[in-house]
Formats: structure tokens, C-alpha cells, sequence
């Protein structure tokens, strides 16, 4: 299974490198570690606090990150790793992921 921090440090490489950018420019565009950034792009971890930080630093929006083109996923795949993440979130969080899904069938 493909871990979303994998697929999502995947993605902000290709867009930095789509830029011309190196790990070192994109790091103080975006204010933060160099180390840190190589850690998420190799998807040790998720950058959770700079999200927003890299998305202004890449001329994208935050939903653009989250654009996963490159990655094949199977519908079941994807259901798996919606019932995984949705035990590790709060009840907020849960709402709001509700609420979504009563959009889509409205």
C-alpha cells in the first residue's frame, strides 16, 4: 500500500524539479529546513506545518499538491487507505469528511 506521505513527497519533487528548482532554492522559498525537505520528498515525513509554505513556494495551490496523477491506484486500494486514515482522525475531522460525502450525493 502507498503511503500518502510517500505519494505526496513524490509529488512536490516533481513539481520542484518541473520549476527547475533545487532542494536547497525550494527549501528557502518556502522557509524551511533543507533536510527537512529531502525527508519529505523521500517520504520519511509529512509536512504537515509547511503544506501551505511549499504549495506558495511551487506557484500552486494546496489542492494542486494533492494531485496524484503519477500514482496508479486501484478503487480497492484507495478504499483501504480511506479506512486506514479514517481511524487515526479526530471526530472533527471526521465530520467534515461526512459532510463531504453528503455533498456529493446531494
Amino acid at each position: 500500500m502507498i503511503e500518502i506521505k510517500h505519494m505526496l513527497g513524490k509529488r512536490i519533487k516533481e513539481l520542484r524539479e518541473k520549476r527547475g528548482l533545487t532542494q536547497q532554492q525550494l527549501s528557502e522559498l518556502a522557509g524551511i529546513d533543507q533536510r527537512n525537505l529531502s525527508k519529505i520528498e523521500c517520504g520519511v515525513t509529512f509536512p504537515s506545518k509547511s503544506l501551505a509554505e511549499l504549495a506558495k513556494a511551487l506557484d500552486i495551490t494546496l489542492p494542486h499538491l494533492f494531485e496524484f496523477d503519477h500514482v496508479d491506484l486501484t478503487s480497492d486500494c484507495m478504499k483501504e487507505l480511506i479506512k486506514e486514515k479514517l481511524d487515526e482522525l479526530s471526530d472533527d475531522y471526521i465530520r467534515i469528511i461526512y459532510r463531504l460525502i453528503l455533498t456529493m450525493y446531494q
